[in-house]
């Protein structure tokens, strides 16, 4: 009676996982983006980076690694679900995005090296209201007009250039500041960077500076200050904040700046930075800046239609298989291969549901690894079969031979498994994020197939023997003649 009752629990506990994963898959969101897919079944963007020094010298292995950390957390940012991003020799970085329709700006953001600096201006130049197709041509006007000021030095100043919108909506403003070479204030003073308004309601970005960070700017803006006094004009001296050797904005400083905090904003627009330039340049800010420069040598585009097309080959094979895998369970071990397979399907259902609950990203070599655990699933199986088949070439009842063939067959289940289990460890620990997903969901299969191969085949056989249903050996696949040699 008590081993009745504790197989009803546990057929009711995995109707229950049933229930669960059922309401996981098709009702809490659209079947159809219930799993997550990877780049090689969904599509998206694949990069290819290099990373050099402007000087020439050669990139580190530990500057690649970090510059791979850097680009993990704006991948992050960008909302990508499950990126891979791996070095490739010495100085190389690709990186897939599944899902990304948008090559253009994905390449911005994660290739962009973000070396924030700040500079005082020393003289300028600007040309509202410029024509599209006159923007280089006044840059060169602005770079031979800024030669010729006294402020300029050749080879201890430099003209950056700023582009924004006209206030007045028609062309673009371009503008030209000589700066000294080197930045007065770098990037590594900045702590944090977010999205803000100022009261007019203009979207700008507010960045919060180091205590350090906060004293080197008020004092860089207190030398503005006063170095607009000594030229005779008070209140025009201008900071020019510096993004990758572009200016991002050259607000006035008509007084020193205390607080560490900076604010880059376009006040000249009604609506202030645009958005997607204002979020991009969180990220880049958050995330800091690349500790080497990158070049972009390859940018490939997989589309949605050759990743379905691999989705449906990989899941034709992966059903011809477990359907291959049931009709060899049947065939062999009769009314036990059909507990067993009822006992697979319960094991594929939990194993979808389990997918999607974590979520893990299902890619090519995932199915795969899926593929292999049912394989591992039915392999229990048959262990414990062939145990229980001797038991009853021996002469025991279908019952007894049950029992004895779980308890001896338990010990080599749980050894072949834990192997498994290492081998999926050391994948995930030692390859690339693809290898990783087999590995993963390999992993997680392996335990699956434990608990349905061990608890819940055991409850079922444990269940139709308590109802009184006969199992004869020759429904358990065992012949006649091998109990006549057996005896």
């Amino acid at each position: 009676m008590n081993s009745t009752r504790n197989n009803l629990i546990i057929l009711g506990l995995v109707l229950v996982l049933i229930a669960v994963s059922a309401y996981l898959i098709f009702i809490r969101q659209p079947v159809a983006r219930a799993t997550q897919l990877g780049l090689d079944l969904k599509g998206g963007v694949r990069v290819q980076l290099e990373g050099y020094q402007n000087d020439g010298s050669e990139v580190t292995r530990e500057e690649m690694q970090r510059a791979v950390e850097i680009i993990r957390q704006r991948v992050d940012s960008l909302g990508v679900t499950e990126p891979e991003i791996r070095l490739q020799g010495q100085n190389q970085v690709l990186v897939d995005l599944p899902g990304i329709s948008d090559r253009d700006r994905a390449v911005e953001v994660i290739g962009r090296t973000a070396q924030l600096g700040f500079y005082e201006v020393l003289a300028f130049e600007e040309r509202p209201g410029v024509s599209e197709g006159r923007v280089d041509e006044a840059k060169r006007e602005i770079r031979e007009s800024l030669r010729q000021d006294d402020a300029y030095r050749e080879g201890r100043t430099k003209i950056l250039f700023e582009e924004s919108p006209s206030p007045d909506g028609r062309g673009v403003y371009v503008a030209g500041y000589v700066v000294r070479e080197h930045p007065d204030m770098t990037g590594d003073a900045v702590e944090s960077a977010n999205l803000g308004r100022d009261p007019a309601g203009r979207l700008q970005v507010e960045i919060d500076l180091t205590g350090r960070g906060g004293d080197q700017f008020f004092d860089l803006t207190r030398q503005i200050v006063d170095g607009a006094l000594e030229r005779g004009e008070p209140g025009t001296g201008r900071l020019a904040i510096v993004l990758d050797q572009d200016v991002v904005s050259a607000p006035v400083v008509d007084e020193p700046i205390p607080g560490g905090q900076v604010v880059i904003q376009n006040t000249s627009s009604p609506t202030g930075l645009p958005e997607q330039e204002a979020r991009e340049l969180e990220i880049v800010l958050q995330t800091g800046a690349l500790p080497v420069n990158m070049r972009v040598l390859s940018v490939e585009t997989i589309g949605p239609t050759l990743g379905t097309e691999s989705l449906r080959s990989g899941l034709i094979a992966a059903l011809v298989g477990f359907g291959l895998v049931l009709i060899f369970l049947v065939a062999i071990y009769r009314a036990l291969g059909v507990v067993a397979g009822l006992a697979l399907l319960i094991y594929a259902f939990l194993l979808w549901g389990i997918i999607v609950a974590i979520p893990v990203t299902v890619t090519l070599p995932g199915i795969a690894g899926i593929v292999l655990s049912v394989g591992v699933a039915a392999d229990a199986n048959i262990v414990i079969f062939e145990r229980i088949k001797e038991e009853v070439r021996r002469g025991k009842t279908p019952r007894t031979a049950v029992q004895v063939g779980y308890q001896k067959g338990f010990r080599a289940i749980l050894d072949g498994n834990i192997t498994t289990l290492i081998t999926a460890f050391i994948l995930f620990a030692m390859a690339s994020a693809q290898v990783r997903g087999f590995a993963v969901l390999l992993a997680i299969g392996v335990v699956l197939s434990m608990f349905t191969a061990v608890v819940v085949t055991r409850a079922l056989l444990g269940l139709l023997s308590s109802r009184g249903i006969h199992l004869s050996p020759a429904m358990m696949g065992v012949s006649k003649k091998s109990l006549a040699g057996a005896r």
